[in-house]
């Protein structure tokens, strides 16, 4: 677990599902439309809480006091980050492409890491991909329209697409029952005086 405060209730923000039925971890370089399939972007106003340099990340916290980490786009000089500075930060949810449940006693990131997409040209500007998992409490799980609904690491409840909707059928969900939720996001900022 790294130094980053854990997040209560987290779903980062997250992310996306691909079109596979195997683990996450045996896609390499996805496409746009498997990791991103019909996600809208989101924008918000975050405050700097401090700096990762190490992880090349800055800690926000949202309207709501949340912490979460933003990745820092490769050439940006994230010493000229200062606390307190506010950000809009862009945010892009794709889809899950695994859901089971967790060992862990409590919500956590579990794993990020950057994705690089086959048709990197496609990812709007300034955003960066990643894939996540995390450890949550699932607030709805729909197994017709196949989307899953958690709370993200900016506090914001969002519905996110699942990759293969079956996965949802086997879903024994309990409430206080933790999952861990692996899914595609894509999220950048830029900095602002207010």
């Amino acid at each position: 677990m790294s130094a980053r405060p854990v997040i209560s209730t987290i779903a980062a923000a997250a992310l996306s599902v691909f079109a596979f039925s195997g683990a996450a971890s045996a896609m390499s370089e996805p496409t746009f439309e498997e990791a991103f399939a019909a996600a809208e972007t989101i924008s918000y106003k975050a405050q700097v809480v401090t700096t990762n340099p190490a992880r090349n990340e800055i800690i926000v916290k949202a309207k709501d006091r949340n912490e979460f980490a933003v990745p820092v786009q490769p050439g940006f000089d994230i010493a000229s980050v200062r606390e307190n500075q506010f950000l809009n930060v862009t945010y892009l949810a794709g889809v899950v492409i695994d859901i089971e449940k967790s060992k862990n006693t409590k919500p956590e990131i579990d794993a990020s890491k950057t994705v690089v997409l086959a048709d990197e040209d496609r990812l709007p500007a300034g955003l960066t991909a990643r894939q996540m998992t995390v450890t949550v409490k699932i607030l709805t799980a729909d197994t017709e329209t196949g989307k899953v609904r958690f709370t993200g690491p900016d506090g914001e409840d969002r519905a996110y697409t699942v990759q293969n909707p079956d996965i949802l059928s086997d879903l024994k969900i309990k409430g206080g029952d933790l999952f861990d939720i692996t899914f595609f996001d894509a999220i950048g900022f830029e900095i602002t005086n207010t």
